[in-house]
């Protein structure tokens, strides 16, 4: 059995100080325990247990590839609200996962008892095959858009609300001082670079964006592929309501794997946010706000990457493209054909 810690976090101590294992011949009972009581599986061998923002022990039960997921409360106060929602958004063709009801008809249950934490959401869903873009090509970032607007469109027409708070570009505006305050005095990064791009957050206007469902946490390194076509959407627990953009910017500005630099050089990420812009075309007002919601995204994606200890060379591929981007204009950014959206 494997276990992988992508965020480089401490096994052990994660293990008991959040979930309350003594290790991880414990943690691997448990969820074998788990499966037995509340699914009707035979055999059950766990394969992984995947330790970052959340455990996922992945396992082979009656011979299909599951994973099962302890995710946070704060995320899932109404699992009447998530699961649904992704239910829906299967059958409309988005490639999510399927979560696995338990024998009682349960979306999940919260087994953990006595820990003091909130990552008590234990659920279980089908293998998602395939794995990440390690190298960025047209065909591959054509789907990856087109997925991105897929999922977006189909929020629009969810008529229910879906659980999590309000993701919008007023709430990052309201944040930037503590998230300058997070990136003062780092030696890894340029303190010029920050404070270009946090001008331009601050005459950046605010103002409010029409919302839909997003995913959360649209990184390349949570979109899979096999044989070269676009195989399933992961990590989708985080899926809540917000604005667009925090989706769009923060995606493009990641890499491929939880802790990896920016995978985009500046000509692939506008053609990807071309690609985007044409299957479901941003607002004028969006237009107007998206140079500083790119902004905010690289700078945060840049306090993550030094937070994770990246290397040196992912933390200045990361600079690099932000640079080129605060020097671009919206149009530039958008591609040749500015496509003027409704609303």
């Amino acid at each position: 059995m494997q276990v992988l810690s992508p965020y480089g976090k401490d096994v052990l101590a994660e293990l008991k100080n959040i979930y309350g294992f003594d290790s991880v011949e414990s943690a691997t009972e448990f969820v074998i325990r788990h499966l037995q009581q509340q699914y009707q599986f035979g055999a059950i061998e766990v394969d992984t247990l995947h330790i970052a923002y959340g455990l996922v022990a992945k396992l082979k039960a009656d011979g299909e590839v599951y994973h099962l997921k302890f995710a946070s409360r704060d995320m899932h106060e109404n699992p009447d609200q998530l699961f649904p929602w992704l239910d829906y958004a299967r059958k409309q063709g988005v490639l999510v996962p399927e979560v696995i009801s338990t024998i009682n008809g349960s979306w999940y249950l919260s087994p953990l008892e006595n820990v003091d934490s909130d990552y008590d959401v234990v659920y279980l869903m089908r293998d998602v095959p395939g794995k990440p873009m390690e190298q960025a090509s047209e065909p591959l970032l054509c789907q990856y858009a087109e997925a991105m607007a897929q999922f977006h469109r189909v929020g629009f027409e969810y008529s229910h609300p879906v659980l999590g708070s309000d993701a919008t570009w007023e709430d990052n505006w309201e944040n930037r001082h503590e998230l300058w305050s997070d990136l003062k005095e780092n030696p890894s990064i340029s303190q010029d670079l920050v404070s270009e791009a946090m001008l331009l957050i601050e005459e950046t206007e605010v103002c409010t964006l029409t919302q839909t469902i997003l995913h959360g946490d649209f990184r390349f390194c949570h979109v899979f592929f096999q044989d070269n076509v676009l195989s399933g959407l992961v990590d989708v627990d985080e899926s809540t309501q917000g604005e667009r953009l925090i989706d769009l910017c923060y995606g493009l500005a990641s890499g491929s794997s939880p802790a990896g630099g920016s995978l985009l050089t500046f000509e692939q990420l506008r053609s990807t946010l071309s690609m985007y812009h044409q299957c479901l075309p941003l607002s004028e007002t969006e237009q107007s706000v998206l140079k500083g919601a790119f902004a905010y995204a690289f700078l945060e994606t840049l306090g993550d990457l030094s937070e994770f200890k990246a290397t040196k060379k992912d933390i200045d591929a990361t600079q690099v493209l932000l640079r080129t981007v605060l020097k671009a204009s919206t149009e530039e950014l958008l591609g040749s054909e500015r496509i003027v959206g409704e609303g």
